[in-house]
């Protein structure tokens, strides 16, 4: 026989095993997926006699359709000559009708196609047509012949889809049994790729069409007019340029090789966690991690896929501000000594954190020799397995593989996403784990999760302490200079930390509190969160079937405790702009339009809406706090004190050195009208004086290296030209202030609040001292504040001064910045920044309106 038994036993009709009911090849082999639907939906199963249910049934109510299998004889044979036992044979197809009610036709069909060799479950899964009786296929939509393809999810392959699920909890007398197939309903009358990521066919469809999108590429066309030319006054737009698309996620899929290929694999896509831990659509069973707030018609999902993929780091794969920093590096820094391919070494160092699945797998499969580099080429591959992994960002198996055996996470070793791991085979989480596949007490149930990808959920005390954000938020950098020479500072190569958000952490009052305890909430909104945090069939689902020999596993088995210490997977900063941008271009960023595990229900909240929801709230109720200490007329003098309170529990801005935090401060007249202003903007976030012209310190250049100073109550504003700006400027070796990552020389401002505590003999304080702060007693007693003092003479319009206010904005991509990007280097990646900048509608999102985020305002206060 051929890789797919279709023998029928007796039946004489040829046609039964021709055209599209000829033998099927492997899922590996090339048109399978065509082949495989072309097959289901001429009934060929039906015509080659396949022994099947008896009747159409319910599946005891776990499908809100009614359902009849079809078993082709390599499938019929394990499940009665073998019983069950031993593996599947390779070829053993499970075809089951879905149908709506007891007489009407066929709506679409499920499909199981055993492969072993391909993935660790070794099923080929398929969701086949929809409304639709058999026989021809409906046409295929047409391929887009402009733009990027819409990112589709997927209805064939691995794991991916959310049939492993249920299908994990089925008994498994040997890896990959994986379906709950029985004779009990069976009509007695009847006769008759690359392991470890999904097959070529298998993602045909979805390649396809973004193939023809990047045969026809979107125009990086001009400007829309929203941004005044000043910002892009000298970009370098190639000639004719074209902006790649994004690689649709529904190519992101690297599953779980199987035990005969050296799996379970170290690193798998989250698509492969998300069939068990998004939101999955069970109906008509309740759907676990779906949330209501109190007095609200609204659904929230807050499972922990549904809640990460939308949060920056879910979504550094695709990040369009980072590929544009990228494509600076490698521009500006395109000679490195000793380095004979220096963006390519450049592009490998900075995806070992945004890309690091795929750039750790790489290594971990071609070494680490001088000329083995993760490019940025490789990550905009539509076929290659370690681009899908790059994409997928900081994923699940990340975090979750992080192992601490020393308990030395935040060893400086492992800085710049240099972290440790455990085994392929366990996954780390914060909740106990014990050698019993049975359930006792709070400990997780481990064989679904066996079962489908071949790992072991396993206690981690790691997963729960700040030392697992150390590697990935403490970026240590070689710097070079315009030459390609690497720096050399008391006699050794220098380098610099691009961000050291984990140590300024380490020195504060907050050092007890962990990142999770801010940035995995346990409540929403106040409310506390009690979830069971997968949806799989548990125990609660009917016993399968309900007599003769039991197919699912035992319900001690498949026990789902209810966490009550439930850390939502929130994990956001205030870098709203940057999600914004995901939301008005994901057909651009290959994002799905909506998530593929629930139904388009307008009563649930987009995840995207909610991860903006959330970062709103942190960055107005938990970032800082405005407020006066005094506001006096005084011998012919407007004397007013603002303090700012840095409530976070690292440097505000923290990250990389190009955010920043700025304070607008009015003076108003009885009516609200204002009299004069420092921090103003105009409607592109440039800052200006009171009459609304630009301050010339907001852009730099060869012959503009002045920027703002930090003003204190010993250093007062008194002019509108003056603005308190809390943020990092650094030069380049060459004495010109840099937003480059590989520059960073010389630090001549950093004024960002300190957090609460931070203390001058503290852990790393050398490396956390504030600069240009001269006496400043705020960032010498750690009171985690800032106290701006402004001195204004009551003349001309100011003597009718009523009112003050003062309000903190962010920006985490200022307009300098932007600048910059479009200056220092031209292509792909900065071509599309640029255009998005350009296109996003900001007045669409009110939280960045004017392109500043609010953070917290005093309100008007009364002069004294």
């Amino acid at each position: 026989m051929s890789w797919a038994d279709s023998a029928s036993g007796g039946d004489s009709d040829t046609s039964a095993f021709t055209g599209a009911c000829k033998k099927l090849p492997s899922p590996s082999a090339p048109d399978f997926t065509n082949r495989f639907n072309q097959f289901v939906m001429h009934l060929c199963y039906q015509k080659q006699n396949w022994k099947h249910d008896a009747n159409r049934r319910t599946s005891q109510n776990i499908h809100d359709t009614l359902v009849k299998i079809w078993y082709s004889p390599l499938l019929f044979k394990w499940m009665t000559v073998l019983n069950r036992q031993g593996p599947i044979p390779d070829g053993a197809i499970a075809i089951k009708e879905e149908y709506g009610d007891s007489t009407g036709p066929i709506q679409f069909w499920s499909g199981m196609v055993h492969d072993s060799s391909l993935w660790w479950d070794g099923w080929y899964w398929s969701v086949v047509g929809t409304e639709t009786t058999g026989g021809a296929p409906p046409p295929a939509p047409a391929p887009a012949t402009t733009g990027c393809a819409e990112a589709v999810f997927p209805t064939n392959g691995p794991t991916s889809i959310n049939c492993i699920g249920c299908h994990a909890s089925a008994i498994s007398p040997a890896p990959g049994a994986g379906t709950f197939s029985g004779p009990e309903f069976i009509d007695p009358m009847t006769s008759g790729g690359t392991a470890g990521s999904i097959p070529a066919d298998g993602r045909l469809p979805a390649f396809a069409t973004h193939s023809q999108a990047q045969a026809n590429p979107e125009p990086a066309s001009g400007f829309t007019g929203r941004l005044p030319s000043s910002i892009f006054a000298n970009v370098r737009m190639p000639p004719a340029p074209t902006i790649p698309c994004m690689v649709p996620e529904s190519l992101d899929q690297v599953t779980s090789k199987p035990a005969s290929k050296g799996g379970p694999s170290l690193f798998v896509t989250s698509n492969q966690c998300a069939s068990c831990h998004d939101a999955t659509n069970n109906a008509p069973m309740p759907t676990h991690m779906l949330f209501t707030p109190p007095g609200s018609s609204a659904t929230v999902n807050l499972s922990t896929a549904g809640e990460w993929r939308y949060s920056m780091m879910g979504l550094s794969g695709r990040d369009p501000i980072f590929f544009a920093q990228l494509d600076t590096e490698s521009t500006i820094h395109s000679k490195i000594k000793g380095q004979k391919n220096a963006p390519a070494f450049i592009q490998d160092t900075c995806l070992s954190c945004h890309g690091v699945m795929g750039q750790r797998q790489f290594h971990l499969d071609k070494g680490n020799g001088p000329k083995t580099l993760f490019t940025r080429d490789q990550l905009q591959s539509a076929t290659s397995s370690y681009g899908a992994l790059a994409r997928d960002g900081v994923s699940c198996a990340v975090c979750h593989h992080m192992a601490d055996d020393q308990g030395n996470l935040d060893d400086p070793s492992f800085y710049t996403g240099r972290f440790p791991v455990g085994p392929a085979d366990v996954l780390y989480g914060p909740y106990p784990s014990g050698g019993s596949d049975e359930k006792i007490g709070d400990n997780v149930i481990p064989v679904p999760m066996k079962n489908s990808v071949g790992i072991v959920p396993t206690f981690g005390d790691q997963v729960g302490q700040a030392a697992l954000c150390a590697s990935c938020h403490t970026i240590v950098l070689p710097v070079y200079d315009a030459k390609g020479n690497q720096v050399i500072e008391n006699g050794v190569p220098k380098t610099d930390f691009e961000q050291s958000t984990y140590l300024e952490w380490q020195n504060s009052s907050f050092v007890n509190q962990p990142c999770q305890s801010c940035h995995m909430p346990d409540n929403f909104k106040g409310t506390k969160l009690d979830f069971q945090i997968a949806n799989i069939e548990d125990s609660t689902f009917p016993r399968i079937p309900e007599m003769g020999q039991q197919t699912s596993l035992p319900a001690d088995q498949l026990i789902l405790q209810s966490r009550t210490s439930y850390s939502r997977h929130q994990l956001l900063g205030i870098n709203l702009f940057a999600l914004e941008m995901f939301d008005q271009f994901r057909t651009d960023l290959g994002l799905y339009q909506q998530d593929g595990f629930l139904p388009p229900d307008p009563s649930i909240v987009f995840a995207q809406k909610n991860a903006v929801d959330g970062a709103v709230t942190q960055a107005q109720t938990a970032t800082a706090q405005v407020t006066f200490d005094s506001a006096t007329k005084n011998a012919g003098q407007l004397v007013a004190d603002v303090r700012i309170q840095n409530l976070a529990g690292h440097n505000l801005p923290s990250g990389v050195s190009f955010r920043r935090a700025f304070l607008d401060f009015q003076v108003l007249d009885a009516q609200g009208n204002v009299l004069w202003e420092s921090g103003g903007t105009n409607a592109d976030g440039v800052i200006t004086d009171t009459t609304g012209n630009q301050l010339p310190t907001e852009f730099f250049s060869p012959s503009q290296q002045t920027f703002q100073p930090h003003f204190w109550t010993g250093n007062p504003i008194t002019s509108d030209q003056q603005v308190e700006i809390y943020e990092e400027m650094i030069q380049d070796p060459q004495g010109q202030l840099t937003t480059s990552f590989l520059s960073l020389d010389n630090k001549v401002k950093d004024n960002r609040i300190q957090p609460q505590g931070r203390s001058s003999s503290g852990p790393n304080a050398d490396i956390l001292a504030p600069v240009g702060t001269g006496a400043d007693p705020s960032y010498q007693g750690g009171c985690g504040c800032s106290v701006v003092r402004y001195q204004l003479p009551l003349t001309g319009g100011l003597a009718n001064a009523t009112l003050v206010q003062a309000t903190l904005y962010y920006q985490s991509i200022p307009p300098y910045y932007l600048r910059q990007r479009a200056e220092d280097a031209s292509g792909p990646d900065t071509a599309r920044l640029i255009n998005f900048t350009n296109e996003l509608d900001v007045n669409k999102y009110t939280e960045i309106s004017n392109w500043k985020l609010k953070i917290s305002s005093s309100g008007n206060v009364n002069i004294q």
